[in-house]
């Protein structure tokens, strides 16, 4: 009697899958995946919200790649607004969707990131914009020399609650991530050099060359070790999104809930420079 794996999705297939809203390239295990929208700077919306945590699951599940580098296209991260075309819901049509798109793809795109994959991870922050949660997360994580860190939730209405908060909170310190959060304002990219939020402040032009000449070094070791090591190193954001991330974005879905809030793309510009 034979036995056979189920066969894993290659690369051709789920590279062109997500092709609307991720650019991948690989070479020699290096996989390389840049966020767009249709070749420029992707506005947040529904489809890009779920379409991280399905990029990770099936990037983590492909054995042929060693290293991921996830960045952005253009010279922000993400535009300074929200796709209005997917975020112009009526409150009745948000409570219809909180579970499924809201608290269901929020969770698993932090999950997915972290359990999902199993090899180490640089992050590029090719320039400002919000939701810099999953390139801080990213095991390295460079950023261009013109981004500024923020917290907007609270102006916008909104409590901070779907990640980048709790992730400040780990790599700033709580007072000064409070602040941030509260009181407003922001740190600099070499600020955020000097206080260990990101690795490495960089002219824009510069940093994709870096991350590779990182990612270069990093496969001199040994599959295992690499793999490994990677594992340690998630270990405290593995414990700290366990213990508290469910009820950071409970908390940011209660408050849009009962106060009828929406995202505000114009107004949102105003806090993301």
């Amino acid at each position: 009697m034979s036995v056979s794996f189920v066969a894993d999705e290659p690369f051709s297939s789920y590279s062109q899958r997500f092709a609307e809203h991720f650019a991948m390239t690989r070479k020699d295990g290096v996989i390389e995946v840049r966020m767009h929208e249709n070749g420029e700077t992707p506005r947040w919306s529904y489809e890009l919200h779920r379409a991280w945590p399905q990029m990770f699951a099936a990037v983590g599940a492909d054995r042929e790649n060693e290293l991921l580098i996830i960045t952005g296209t253009g010279d922000r991260w993400l535009a300074a607004g929200f796709n209005e075309e997917s975020f112009g819901i009526s409150h009745e049509q948000f409570l219809r969707r909180c579970y499924d798109i809201w608290y269901v793809d929020g969770t698993k795109l932090q999950e997915n990131q972290l359990w999902s994959i199993d090899i180490p991870v640089i992050g590029v922050i090719n320039g400002p914009g919000h939701h810099l949660e999953i390139a801080l997360l990213a095991d390295l994580t460079l950023c261009a020399d013109d981004v500024r860190f923020m917290e907007a939730h609270i102006p916008l209405g909104m409590v901070p609650g779907d990640g980048q908060f709790l992730v400040y909170q780990e790599l700033l310190g709580i007072k000064r991530a409070n602040y941030l959060a509260i009181a407003g304002g922001g740190v600099d990219a070499q600020e955020a050099v000097r206080l260990g939020l990101v690795n490495e402040a960089l002219p824009r032009e510069q940093l994709m060359p870096r991350a590779r000449e990182l990612a270069g070094q990093v496969m001199k070791s040994s599959r295992v070790v690499r793999r490994l090591t990677t594992q340690l190193s998630r270990r405290r954001w593995k414990r700290l999104f366990t213990d508290d991330f469910n009820m950071h974005f409970g908390f940011e879905l209660f408050a849009a809930t009962v106060s009828e809030h929406s995202h505000d793309s114009a107004t949102l510009g105003d806090y993301i420079k």
